[in-house]
């Protein structure tokens, strides 16, 4: 979510306590497996991981063409650098100020787009070169009614960004009834933004619409609508729907909705070919909390061809923030285990997109993103 009550307890989360790690990469035929698609993506081979629990600050050397998976770690270090075979870890962006948060690779590879919690409840939007060097703010809440920016995305061709915003008529996250959120285009060149989807005035139902990402060929951002009653809580979500706008904004105030809410849909991704989004789905409270199945999915741009890729039940393990790599043959995700003695315990991992070649990697994380290498 942009810098929202589910961010903010979830920065204070991974500010407390350090994800556990578990075993080494493996192949999995648990939950996770018994797939519902029926596409069947060339396979990635599972990869050899020896476990580190904490990423090194040591600078290593980051190469045009080398693929690197960017990831939120913690407890208050930021982000994090390791190679898709899960070796090579390391903190990056040490000289940004607060904790960096929800990062996106250029299509260049060359820079990251990042959500920075600068102090507590103020939120930027920032890049840094691929090796986490010369950090550059690009926008913030510098006067009312913006509450909050977040959950920034690049566009196909790198000279713009997607992002979330939060307004409020008095410039504050008070009356939740003066909240609204907006879908903007951000452009690098002019330093303006434009919005190309609202949401709507606060009657029995709170929304909030947040996660956009482009689609591959420029012309569409999908992005997620949380649903509250009034008063909202954490606890008692409605559900959520994924919802696509045109980016040229003529659709800004009549998104398509592919999913219903009771779905309960979450932080979408558009495949590189275009052809599906990826997003997961936990149905009502909040996801760290609820004892919900938690799973990916996938569906069609036009809202057909719901897919199940992962077959978690209630009170298992959850898969969460998914998002395709580059060339769109798998899905990097965040998985939070159920473990009683640390309800923050996480960890990453690989999926093809048919549900089978489950491979984790021992590394604590979240948000993971793998780099572009045109």
């Amino acid at each position: 979510m942009l810098a929202s009550r589910k961010l903010a307890a979830l920065l204070t989360a991974i500010l407390v306590v350090a994800a556990a790690c578990s075993s080494a990469a493996k192949s999995s035929s648990g939950p996770f497996a018994s797939p519902v698609a029926a596409a069947s993506p060339p396979a990635t081979p599972a990869a050899t991981v020896t476990p580190t629990a904490t990423p090194k600050s040591t600078p290593i050397a980051i190469l045009d063409g080398e693929p690197w998976i960017v990831y939120s770690w913690g407890p208050g270090t930021g982000l994090s650098l390791m190679r898709p075979d899960g070796s090579d870890v390391h903190q990056i962006a040490p000289d940004l100020p607060g904790v960096a948060e929800h990062p996106d690779w250029s299509p260049d590879g060359k820079l990251i787009a990042i959500n920075p919690m600068v102090k507590e409840g103020v939120f930027e939007i920032w890049t840094v070169k691929a090796d986490g060097t010369d950090p550059q703010r690009l926008l913030g809440c510098d006067a009312a009614p913006c509450v909050e920016v977040g959950n920034p995305s690049w566009s196909p061709d790198g000279k713009q960004l997607v992002i979330g915003r939060k307004a409020n008529v008095h410039g504050v996250d008070g009356d939740y009834r003066d909240n609204r959120y907006t879908i903007e285009v951000f452009d690098l060149a002019t330093r303006t933004s434009r919005v190309i989807a609202a949401s709507p005035a606060v009657g029995a139902e709170y929304s909030e619409w947040t996660w956009p990402r482009w689609s591959p060929d420029g012309t569409e951002v999908v992005f997620a609508i949380d649903r509250y009653p009034m008063p909202p809580t954490d606890e008692n979500r409605l559900g959520g729907s994924i919802a696509v706008v045109k980016a040229d904004g003529s659709e800004v105030d009549a998104p398509r909705i592919l999913t219903e809410p009771a779905i309960g849909g979450s932080y979408p991704d558009w495949s590189p070919d275009g052809q599906r989004i990826v997003f997961f789905a936990y149905g009502p409270g909040w996801y760290q909390q609820t004892t919900n199945a938690t799973n990916l999915f996938t569906i069609r741009p036009d809202g057909t061809g719901l897919t199940q890729v992962t077959q978690l039940g209630e009170n298992q393990d959850q898969a969460v923030q998914p998002t395709w790599t580059p060339d769109g043959s798998r899905i990097i995700f965040a998985y939070f285990r159920r473990n009683p003695s640390d309800p923050y315990d996480r960890g990453l991992a690989f999926i093809d997109p048919d549900g089978s070649n489950l491979t984790f990697l021992d590394r604590a994380g979240t948000h993971p993103r793998l780099r572009p290498t045109p």
